[in-house]
């Protein structure tokens, strides 16, 4: 008889505790905080809205930047022309004003930045993927881009009247030797990637580990697709 009252009275005090507790939740709070955020990035930071942080053009914002985005041309993995011609480098600002910062250091070497790519309209992302689908390499446009949120740029450096210097490997060169700490000989290539990644990580931004020429800042699954198209060519 004791044992059964001990037994109820066990069960009445984890039903009150219970009770006092609520319901289980369905979710981690990490999770739920990760299904609000989309699921990408730290979760206590807030998404970016467009307008707090526009496109830009940054060849008005970056000193001596040369705007030769390759897929304006045929030099690209699909071969073809991707963008019309004179099509601008559309950076949001934030990310424009951190490139001034590594254009500035990158002079004082006797260096200019070059803009292989900038923001990229989704329906070129999605013939990307199309074409080369691994992420790391091309972003899966189901996610969109950094490059189409305005928050990554390909870049690469020329000397200081524009002409071209040794660089690891061509635009779009994907495999092992186009990796950010692929090994490379004493010389030029090697000098100018250096000069390059040291000048864009002091302002503020990461590189790609399979890609010596694509940068981007922290965090940046926080800021919406941008719209690239509703600028017009020069």
């Amino acid at each position: 008889m004791t044992a059964r009252l001990l037994a109820r009275a066990a069960a009445l005090l984890l039903a009150a505790s219970a009770a006092r507790a609520g319901p289980a939740p369905s979710a981690s709070p990490r999770a739920a905080r990760a299904a609000v955020s989309g699921g990408y990035g730290p979760e206590h930071l807030p998404a970016v809205a467009d307008q707090d942080d526009p496109l830009v053009d940054a060849a008005a914002a970056v000193p001596g930047l040369i705007v030769a985005l390759a897929y304006a041309t045929p030099h690209n993995l699909l071969g073809r022309p991707l963008y019309p011609a004179g099509t601008p480098c559309l950076l949001r600002r934030s990310v424009a004003e951190r490139l001034a910062v590594a254009a500035r250091a990158l002079a004082a070497q006797k260096l200019r930045l070059v803009a292989w790519d900038c923001t990229r309209p989704q329906a070129v992302q999605e013939e990307l993927w199309k074409a080369h689908p691994h992420a790391g390499a091309v972003a899966d446009p189901a996610r969109g881009s950094l490059h189409a949120r305005g928050v990554a740029v390909d870049v690469a450096v020329a000397d200081l009247s524009g002409a071209p210097v040794a660089l690891p490997t061509a635009f779009d060169a994907f495999g092992p030797a186009a990796a950010a700490d692929a090994p490379l000989p004493e010389g030029p290539a090697r000098a100018h990637r250096a000069a390059l990644a040291t000048a864009m990580h002091e302002a503020g931004f990461r590189v790609n580990p399979k890609e010596w020429w694509h940068y981007s800042r922290l965090w940046g699954w926080r800021w919406p697709l941008g719209h690239p198209e509703r600028f017009r060519p020069r």
